[in-house]
């Protein structure tokens, strides 16, 4: 186990037999499903809008047999809330909801 009871990447790709599945295009998955992904901070605004969309399509990945998931919360920072009109507070509510 890795720090905090959290998987290692060496673990998973061992258990996995020595080689990983990591999922796919996770817009294109959630464009499919309906979200609207024409926006710079698409991933942010989909994990605060549609956050089932974002477990549906990591489910479905699951699914098809992937082993790793990749987050898409990259968006989801202070300075991007911040440019979306948000304040400090609800930036910081926010982006500390997806760590």
């Amino acid at each position: 186990m890795g720090i905090g009871g959290t998987t290692s990447l060496e673990e998973v790709i061992e258990k996995a037999g020595g080689c990983a599945v990591v999922d796919g295009g996770f817009a294109t998955q959630l464009e499919r499903h309906g979200a609207d992904i024409n926006d710079p901070l698409w991933s942010a605004l989909c994990l605060i809008k549609d956050p089932h969309l974002i477990k549906l399509v990591h489910m479905e990945y699951l699914q098809a047999g992937a082993d790793v998931l990749v987050t898409s919360s990259y968006q989801a920072t202070i300075p991007g809330f911040l440019s979306r009109g948000l304040s400090i507070e609800e930036g910081e509510s926010r982006a500390s909801h997806w760590r």
